[in-house]
Order: structure tokens, then sequence, then C-alpha cells
């Protein structure tokens, strides 16, 4: 089996990460890792579930899908056909036997996985994931377009009286039809909006105002967007409010610049919120940061020292009481590039620095 090129570059990583922490064995068993590494291969059952149905364990010599009879049939069949994978089976009734076998093949103690422990190399893989292939850039452009699409096919059709479950409901029937997972779905309308940054969907009704959120999954990376539907014109505050996000938002597109760190970003949209009279808000919630396999693989703070770079994806999420602003963009050697809008939502365009961003405005119904 000749592998792919992308399953390539990532392996050549994979075994610079082994060499440098003299490592004989490394197995993959988070769900994002799973995706990243196998080229797209959903390897879970439960969405809420962080840790994969079936892992890869990865060795100087041989490369390993390791899976019970349970799941071993469809990772083979649907997930992992294409890639130079030796399959090994185990009982799902002794699942102990997956370790022992890895101890005997890597020799114990040599190996680590990306599970909490002593040798565990999670922070080290984040940091292999977050810069995207070519390929995986067409996946995610692809992804977003769709999910731009149906998070506003679906704020253009809620009406007042709608619970938000009824709504929550139509945007996870959009984003499965599009061949994706809605891993988180959020609904807020009217006072639920002004109180809570995380508002899962409730049995309370739309009257004037809602916001709707959605983070879609499909073939492991994550687009998130944020989208609001005011019934006749939103109050001046909210209105107001809603500019200003948009500018804090803009602020943090401006500020992804390859070669800066993670926290100058941050720094740039604190700045944002001073300059417009919202000197708590982003007390309030956290403000984003680096995105792709996780809904945050990074999250921007003020001690981040992650570098920025070309080819990784950015999820800003800044919110004033009332309002948010958000979609999913690629750095590109050229700026940012948006994947999750669609060019068919009003927006407002912010010039910084002599560079214009179009954020979403509060759509008017």
């Amino acid at each position: 089996m000749q592998p792919n090129r992308e399953w390539i570059a990532k392996r050549a990583r994979i075994a610079q990460l082994m060499t440098d922490q003299g490592l004989t064995g490394l197995l993959l068993t988070r769900s994002a890792n799973i995706s990243w590494l196998s080229c797209g291969g959903q390897a879970y059952v439960g969405l809420n579930s962080e840790s994969a149905v079936a892992n890869i364990l990865c060795t100087p010599e041989r490369d390993y899908l390791v899976a019970s009879g349970i799941e071993m049939p469809r990772m083979l069949a649907e997930e992992m056909t294409a890639l130079p994978l030796t399959p090994h089976e185990f009982p799902w009734f002794e699942p102990q036997q997956r370790d022992a076998w890895i101890d005997q093949l890597c020799g114990a103690g040599s190996w680590a996985s990306d599970m909490p422990g002593a040798r565990s190399q999670a922070a080290a893989l984040t940091g292999l994931r977050v810069t995207l292939e070519p390929e995986e850039i067409s996946r995610y452009r692809a992804l977003g377009a769709a999910t731009g699409r149906a998070i506003e096919a679906v704020t253009r059709a809620v009406r007042p009286g709608m619970r938000e479950f009824e709504v929550a409901g139509l945007l996870s029937a959009h984003i499965y039809a599009m061949g994706a997972a809605p891993v988180v779905t959020l609904v807020a309308a009217d006072e639920r909006l002004r109180q809570f940054r995380h508002p899962i969907p409730t049995e309370n009704r739309v009257s004037k105002i809602a916001m709707v959120v959605v983070c879609a999954r499909k073939h492991g990376l994550i687009v998130s967007a944020t989208r609001l539907v005011s019934f006749g014109a939103p109050d001046a505050i909210t209105a107001q409010r809603a500019a200003d996000c948009a500018a804090v938002d803009a602020a943090a597109w401006h500020a992804s610049v390859p070669g800066q760190t993670l926290a100058s970003a941050f720094q740039a949209i604190i700045s944002a919120y001073h300059e417009r009279g919202h000197l708590n808000e982003w007390h309030k919630h956290h403000q984003g940061g680096v995105t792709g396999y996780e809904n945050r693989e990074i999250q921007a703070r003020p001690d981040s020292t992650h570098i920025m770079g070309v080819n990784q994806a950015f999820a800003w999420n800044p919110s004033i009481t009332g309002t948010k602003s958000e979609d999913t963009m690629i750095v590109t050697a050229n700026g940012p590039e948006s994947v999750s809008t669609t060019g068919d939502w009003p927006m407002q365009q912010i010039t910084i620095g002599g560079h214009m961003y179009e954020r979403p405005e509060i759509l008017q119904s």
C-alpha cells in the first residue's frame, strides 16, 4: 500500500517527536489525534467523548491500528482504508490486553501516549497538529462553507415563538445533512442572551432577538460560527454593543500575524475592548484562539507562548453582553481567510492599519 502525501508528512512529525523523546512507541488514543494522523478518520461513537474507540500505535518499524473486535471492522472498512496500518485486535472484555501487548512489543516504560501521565505527549501532539497540510485546508474550506450556509439558513428561519430547542434541532438537522456532526449547539433568546455566555438551548421562546452558535465537525476538523437575528431593529444599546464586538473581532483578525505570539493577539483584543469602553467584558468569557481538531486547540491567554503561523486556523469569539462575533479563519501568507462566511449575510466593514475586515452584523428580520 502506497501511503498518501498527507500521511507521510504527518508521520514524519511523529517520527521526529519519538526520536527527540527517545520513545520506542507512541500510542494515540484521543479522537483529535486519531483524526489528525489518519487524515480525517473518525474514531468516535459519543460526540462528547475525547477518547477514541480505536488507537494508533506508531513504532520505528511499523504502525498499528489497535481496536477491540467491536470497532475494528468499521475502522478497516470505512475510516482507515488507505493507511499503512497493521491491525491488532483485542477482545472488548479484556482491554488490559492492549497495554500488555504494547509492553511486550515496545518494552515496558519505553513507550508513551497522549493520555495523562508521566510520559504524556499530549501537549507536543497539539503542537504537531496546528499547522495544517494542504489537504486539511481543502477539507476546512469545504466544511466552513457548508457550516456558514447551514447556520445562516437556520438563523434566517428563526421566528418569534419558537423554542430554543426547536432552533437547535433545526440547526443539528442541517449540520448532519451536510455530513458533519454538531459537537456544540448553543441557542439563546432575549434575556438568556444577556445573561449567559454558554447558553445551551432550553424551553425558552424567542421574542425579539436570538443567537445561534455551532461547532461543526467533519473529518475531525471543527468549524465554529455565531449568528444573531433581531425581529425589528435591535435596541440602541444592543446595536452599539454588536458594532463594538465586531470591531474587537476585527482587531483579533488583524493581530493574527505569523511569527507573533498568541499572547500578543490577546493583548490586541483587550486593547480593542478598552478603546470601546468595555473594560471588563473580556473577563466574562474566553476570547478563542487556535482551532482545528479541538474546539480550541490553544486558548489565547495573557501568557500564551504559542507562535502563530501560516496555515494555522483560528476561531476568535469576543463577546459583549447580549452580543458575540465568531467565525473560523485560516492565516495565510496573504492574511486571514475566512472559511465560514458566505457573502450572503449583512456585514460590518472595519478598517485597521489599512486592512479591511468584514464581520457579521445582527440580521434584522
